[in-house]
């Protein structure tokens, strides 16, 4: 629904066009769609067919916002302040201190025309970012929320400095949050009810052709096609049908019913986004034990599969994550602390034993946090990999994709080991919520 490649400029959100009215406007657009359509068309066409086409080519992508990859940067800069004197001869209106500006980068997906939408519901206060990005390609879009502050204005915190802005944050966020969400909510509503707006529209169409045809031969007068007229059908709903002579097999490594290698490949790089988010603020959770860890990567999850959950029984126990697909087959993975090499392999097994035939690609979730040496694991790690996989790949030092071949099923399990470190020095800080 939009083409625009990504830019960034400042920009005020949701001070635009009414909602109401940008819906209706693509309702417009459909109906004139339907209404060109020639007799023959619509006559000869399926018209739950086209009424998918029509509402998949009109659906809008809501907004949908990565809080887990929120960044947060720091950047000199000077903070207008009013003179009290102002007003007075040679009294400037304004002056100028040496301050900081906190500046929050915030992904997210879906159609940037959003932003500018005024919905029903609304929060009286200004919406403004100083760079919005759109999406483009691959790459997500992205806004910011900047905060300035005197040096001495956070300076005077002292040890909540961090809290005081984070607080601030929050708070405005919030409000950016609510409004998405009331924009969302009428995308939603427009979305549900393109389907039967589209069948609508084609039956109506359809009840006027027959009813031409039927005065056309009433009078018998033969209807006149162009030589010229369109096929009946769009490209996108044309179907192939084929019938090969011999049914392709399947290889028994990969039955038909396990996730792709496209779901597969986009959950681990899910996870590894997120644990390298947390690499970089270490300190924040050095005090979680693994089932926090891994409800942080659950969160990141649930904002591309609804499936996403934690402690589920499979087979013989309850794994850490998993992601069911269309009840045929899931993603399984593990989340452990390291506490050496003997438990590492452990959660190896563990991971394995809790696959079935269909669930033969699974990951294992290492965080380090008691070793201040990373490498060491690191090692360890790969002479496993050396010694007891068929093959493997490793796209970081920290990652190792493996072809794991499962000697009881008689097959072969695509396994992703992922690393990720958490150690922090405690006695470079303190923190509160942690001391006894």
């Amino acid at each position: 629904m939009y083409s625009r490649v990504g830019w960034s400029h400042s920009k005020e959100f949701f001070n635009g066009n009414d909602a109401r009215n940008y819906f209706v406007g693509f309702h417009n657009k459909m109906k004139a769609e339907v209404d060109k359509m020639t007799d023959a068309e619509i006559t000869a066409c399926n018209l739950q067919e086209w009424a998918s086409y029509l509402a998949d080519k009109y659906y809008i992508v809501p907004i949908t916002l990565f809080e887990t990859n929120i960044e947060r940067t720091l950047s000199e800069t000077k903070v207008k302040k009013s003179n009290p004197f102002r007003g007075h001869p040679y009294e400037r209106d304004f002056f100028e201190i040496d301050g900081v500006c906190v500046t929050f980068k915030i992904p997210f997906d879906g159609n940037p025309d959003l932003f500018e939408l005024q919905p029903s519901s609304r929060i009286l206060t200004r919406f403004k970012t100083e760079r919005f990005v759109e999406p483009h390609g691959e790459e997500c879009g992205s806004f910011t929320l900047d905060f300035e502050y005197t040096k001495q204005e956070l300076q005077d915190k002292g040890e909540a400095m961090l809290e005081y802005v984070q607080k601030q944050f929050s708070h405005d966020f919030g409000n950016y949050k609510t409004m998405i969400g009331h924009v969302n909510n009428e995308v939603a509503s427009y979305n549900n009810g393109l389907l039967s707006l589209a069948l609508k529209l084609l039956e109506e169409r359809k009840k006027k052709a027959d009813s031409f045809s039927a005065i056309s031969a009433a009078l018998q007068i033969p209807l006149t096609e162009s030589k010229n007229a369109p096929n009946t059908k769009p490209i996108q709903l044309k179907r192939v049908v084929r019938q090969p002579s011999v049914k392709p097999t399947i290889p028994p490594s990969i039955p038909e019913s396990c996730i792709s290698d496209g779901d597969y490949e986009n959950i681990n790089n899910i996870i590894t986004m997120c644990g390298t988010t947390m690499e970089k603020t270490a300190r924040t959770y050095y005090g979680n034990g693994e089932e926090e860890l891994r409800d942080h990567l659950l969160a990141a999850l649930n904002t591309h599969y609804e499936a996403a959950t934690g402690e589920t029984f499979r087979k013989i126990g309850k794994t850490d994550i998993h992601i069911e697909f269309e009840n045929k087959a899931a993603f399984i993975g593990e989340c452990k602390i390291w506490h050496g090499e003997r438990l590492f392999q452990e959660a190896i097994q563990q991971v394995l034993n809790y696959s079935t035939w269909r669930d033969l690609k699974v990951s294992v979730i290492i965080f380090n946090k008691e070793n201040k040496s990373f490498h060491p694991i690191l090692s360890k790690i790969k002479t496993w990999a050396d010694g007891n996989t068929v093959s493997y790949t490793q796209p970081q030092a920290n990652i190792w994709k493996c072809k794991y071949h499962r000697q009881d099923m008689n097959v072969d399990i695509q396994l992703t080991i992922l690393v990720f470190d958490l150690y922090v020095d405690k006695t470079q800080f303190k923190d509160s919520r942690y001391e006894n």
